[in-house]
């Protein structure tokens, strides 16, 4: 799911082709993949929603004047302003969509009814438990991403993920471990309660392997 503008709605959500974006206003980024963000660039200079992690990747990243970003909390409800006056008003409530740093489903509420953007996401149980959805509302458009939705795909749990990199690590003790750039920035930028993944393995490096690691700076 690579960015859509909802018809009969002024949103847009992970989509950045202004000349074809009709009369969208209200533009919304679900996380900071590439291919979320083609067209998006320094040069954009439209108010722009996110999670505050991305804010900061946004900036960071590809240099999008902090003038147009909006950084929402997670888990929170926001009123935004359909229209120039405010005279028509929508609910956005962003919810952790377990798939990277920063990355999130959108809930919108208002005039057009309830849809829910997933983005790209990582299904767990908990997502069931969350406020904004265990209220008994309808949901009238859904757009699900659907990438692995094959049955026939088996993926690993993230911990299983895990003991696998280490297991394959420990095949080839002569050999170092390089870790990309992006692990080492996001540890300076956001909570490090975001970054599990990155936690638990550079835990388990220290604690479990003899290899040398290298984070690029």
């Amino acid at each position: 799911m690579n960015g859509v503008v909802i018809p009969q709605t002024p949103i847009a959500v992970d989509f950045w082709r202004l000349r074809r974006a009709g009369t969208a206003r209200l533009f919304f980024l679900s996380h900071m993949h590439s291919d979320h963000t083609v067209g998006l660039s320094s040069t954009w200079a439209r108010p722009l929603y996110c999670s505050p992690i991305t804010a900061h990747l946004l900036h960071r990243r590809l240099q999008v004047s902090k003038q147009w970003i909006r950084a929402l909390e997670i888990g929170e409800s926001h009123v935004l302003p359909l229209d120039e006056i405010g005279q028509e008003t929508m609910t956005v409530t962003l919810i952790d969509a377990n798939h990277c740093p920063g990355s999130v489903m959108f809930l919108f509420e208002g005039y057009f009814g309830t849809i829910l953007y997933t983005g790209d996401f990582r299904y767990t149980p908990s997502m069931l438990k969350e406020p904004a959805l265990i209220l008994g509302k309808q949901i009238h458009t859904l757009y699900l991403d659907n990438t692995n939705c094959n049955p026939a795909l088996v993926l690993p749990s993230r911990q299983e993920a895990t003991r696998q990199i280490v297991h394959l690590i420990r095949q080839f003790p002569q050999h170092n471990i390089k870790i990309g750039e992006w692990f080492p920035f996001l540890s300076c930028l956001v909570n490090p309660d975001s970054l599990k993944v990155l936690i638990v393995f550079k835990s388990l490096c220290r604690s479990h392997l003899s290899c040398k690691t290298y984070y690029d700076e």
